[in-house]
């Protein structure tokens, strides 16, 4: 890579996105994309976000906070951190990964010969290296000649870099399960009906409280609303059937989803790709002139 080349660059015109899976690396989600016009709705993760804007800026709302991340730094979120995400007037271009806690916590077992998750209070990081290494290291998993000696080298490089860095190694993530009993209680009335209608009124009366209380202490804990947490959830089970063998329509339906349209448009919102597009596993999403065309 020349010195020009590894400069953070003027985003391209029109919305661009390709979406990918890893198996080596615990099924690690990759995207590459540019957007000027594609906006996130509030949204969470099971994995971290990690990854760097190439160019551009990007707008986002995270921690009751408006933040700005801009080309050349790196950027990082726990798992189930609420955010959205939306261009500023020129856009943005950015590589992507979503690793597990698992994934994280091997690479901290061979560094430190213990496992561990870090905490990452820091959401932009200025780190010239870091970004470099991030960035070679997503160009290796997107390129066609992949040695897999090299590509293991440089993540276990990258994600232990990261986490010994700018990571808080004595604190975890927060986890399922660690929060009221009442709300736990709300969370496996929400998990049980995925595919279901879900009143506000039933998922108090399962949780055991009003719905005004519920609504306060749920979003207490879990960082988002009972819709949140229940479209986050639906999308993250189609994400598991798109790997299957059932049409859209039907993942649609089995999610709970109205239609196939609604689908669309909710994934889309949280994922940046359409499902048809996430299924394929690599796929340029249509340019938006061209779409408007």
């Amino acid at each position: 890579m020349d010195q020009q080349s590894a400069l953070p660059q003027t985003p391209a015109r029109g919305d661009f996105a390709r979406l990918w899976r890893e198996a080596r690396f615990d099924g690690m989600e990759c995207l590459n994309a540019r957007f000027q016009r594609h906006s996130y709705a509030p949204h969470t993760h099971e994995t971290y976000v990690v990854g760097v804007i190439t160019a551009g800026t990007e707008l986002y709302r995270c921690r009751g906070t408006e933040r700005v991340a801009q080309a050349g730094q790196v950027v990082v979120l726990d798992p189930d951190v609420l955010h959205d995400g939306r261009p500023a007037a020129d856009g943005y271009a950015y590589r992507m990964f979503y690793p597990s806690v698992a994934l994280f916590e091997q690479a901290m077992t061979d560094a430190l010969g213990r496992p561990a998750a870090p905490h990452f209070s820091a959401m932009e990081l200025d780190d010239p290296e870091l970004f470099q290494v991030l960035r070679g290291l997503h160009h290796g998993l997107e390129g066609p000649d992949r040695e897999p000696l090299r590509t293991d080298t440089d993540a276990l490089r990258a994600f232990t870099a990261l986490a010994l860095r700018h990571g808080d190694l004595t604190a975890r993530p927060r986890e399922a399960g660690r929060e009221p009993a009442a709300v736990r209680r709300a969370r496996e009335y929400l998990d049980a009906h995925l595919d279901s209608a879900v009143e506000l009124a039933d998922l108090a009366e399962a949780a055991g409280l009003s719905r005004f209380h519920l609504l306060r202490v749920f979003r207490a804990a879990v960082g988002t609303t009972p819709h949140g947490y229940l479209t986050d959830r639906r999308v993250a089970q189609a994400k598991r059937l798109l790997a299957g063998p059932l049409t859209l329509a039907d993942v649609a339906l089995a999610c709970g989803f109205c239609d196939q349209a609604h689908f669309n448009r909710v994934f889309k919102g949280r994922v940046g790709v359409s499902p048809g597009q996430y299924r394929r596993g690599s796929n340029p999403v249509q340019d938006v002139a061209a779409a408007a065309a």
